[in-house]
């Protein structure tokens, strides 16, 4: 654990011996903290209607084992939102708040002047390394900009590029193409 001081806030990857597709999500949110897995709220119950047409957060599928070989990595295993915080004092917390609202501060530079996004893009780099065999899923800008900061596209066997699930994006009509593709990627 990167940030003992946040161990209760802290949410593990749903990674498998079977798993085969990985979404990489940004980070946990309250809901995500409260139920100990990922995509567990609102986005979750979204992706699992527009996926499989069954009214059950993603997350909790995918942490019962309902579904197989699918598994759920977020770039950084703590909220970056302050909001999901009781503790909003702490100095971790702010400088996770300006890595979700600024898109420069979320690439990774080893000589950057933000300590906390190194020790993040390390930690999400040595999670999804040794996945590079797995169909991936990159869901949002967010996710997207970790991943290109850090890793050549190249270098995976598949990799899919989808809106974030949050705000029904999933089921807008200017994605519907899109989400037709990660259907079809999941099948």
């Amino acid at each position: 654990m990167l940030y003992k001081e946040l161990n209760e806030y802290f949410v593990n990857d749903l990674l498998y011996k079977d798993t085969k597709i990985i979404f990489i999500l940004e980070s946990p949110h309250t809901q995500e903290v409260k139920n100990g897995y990922p995509v567990a709220g609102k986005s979750g119950n979204d992706m699992s209607k527009v996926l499989f047409n069954l009214d059950e957060s993603f997350g909790k599928l995918i942490y019962e084992q309902h579904i197989k070989g699918i598994g759920i990595l977020n770039v950084c295993n703590y909220p970056l939102q302050k909001s999901a915080y009781k503790n909003q004092d702490l100095k971790e917390i702010e400088f996770f708040e300006k890595i979700r609202q600024n898109p420069k501060l979320r690439k990774y530079d080893k000589m950057g002047i933000n300590p906390t996004v190194i020790k993040i893009m390390d930690d999400f780099k040595s999670r999804l390394s040794v996945h590079k065999d797995k169909k991936i899923i990159i869901c949002g800008n967010f996710a997207q900009s970790a991943f290109d900061s850090i890793f050549d596209e190249n270098n995976f066997s598949s990799i899919l590029r989808v809106p974030h699930p949050s705000f029904n994006n999933w089921s807008k009509i200017k994605y519907k193409e899109n989400i037709q593709k990660l259907k079809e990627f999941i099948r």
